[in-house]
């Protein structure tokens, strides 16, 4: 949302910058004049405020963009966003459902790890080539949730229960007895 609002925000400057260029639109022969004032002016940042400015060639370029509009010349000035935005061409289909089954099966897996095991995984299956680098396997994870997750255990085992300390004092245990012995906490 956003990111949809920054670059509204830049559609609208780029358009107070040729507007009125296009409410008076200057004479024949004139036009090249009217851009180099323009490049030559100090605009604000639509999203820090700093001073900025364009070269004629740029200005040049949003002007005729907008001037070819006939429905919404704001609309063309914005951001194009990529067509194969969001979606990693280097991992096959064959990649993703590998990286996914084993993330389900291993959630507590460091992304190295997966990585690892989908090079080595590669080598038994052909379909699996090429193994993408490791970080775009960690963008692709990142992107889709696939985080690394506590291991889930129970901690009702004897071990853990003996070294637990007794609810709400400080001791630990003697490895060969186990009978708690206090802490000393230092005067203040």
């Amino acid at each position: 949302m956003a990111e949809k609002r920054r670059h509204e925000r830049w559609a609208h400057l780029r358009f107070s910058v040729i507007g009125q260029l296009l409410a008076a639109p200057p004479s024949k022969g004139a036009l090249r004049g009217e851009l180099r004032k323009l490049a030559a002016r100090d605009w604000r940042h639509p999203t820090t405020g700093v001073p900025v400015r364009f070269s004629v060639s740029t200005i040049e370029r949003w002007f005729y963009r907008a001037v070819r509009e006939q429905h919404d010349p704001v609309g063309v000035l914005r951001r194009k966003m990529r067509s194969d935005s969001g979606r990693q061409s280097s991992m096959s289909g064959a990649v993703r459902e590998a990286l996914l089954a084993q993330y389900a099966a291993h959630k507590s897996w460091s992304g190295k790890l997966h990585h690892d095991n989908l090079v080595a995984l590669a080598e038994k299956r052909t379909d699996l080539r090429p193994v993408p680098s490791y970080a775009t396997l960690r963008r692709f994870m990142k992107a889709n949730g696939l985080y690394k997750r506590r291991r889930v255990t129970s901690r009702q085992t004897v071990g853990a229960e003996r070294a637990e300390p007794p609810s709400g004092r400080h001791c630990r245990l003697l490895p060969r007895d186990g009978r708690p012995v206090q802490r000393r906490t230092p005067p203040q």
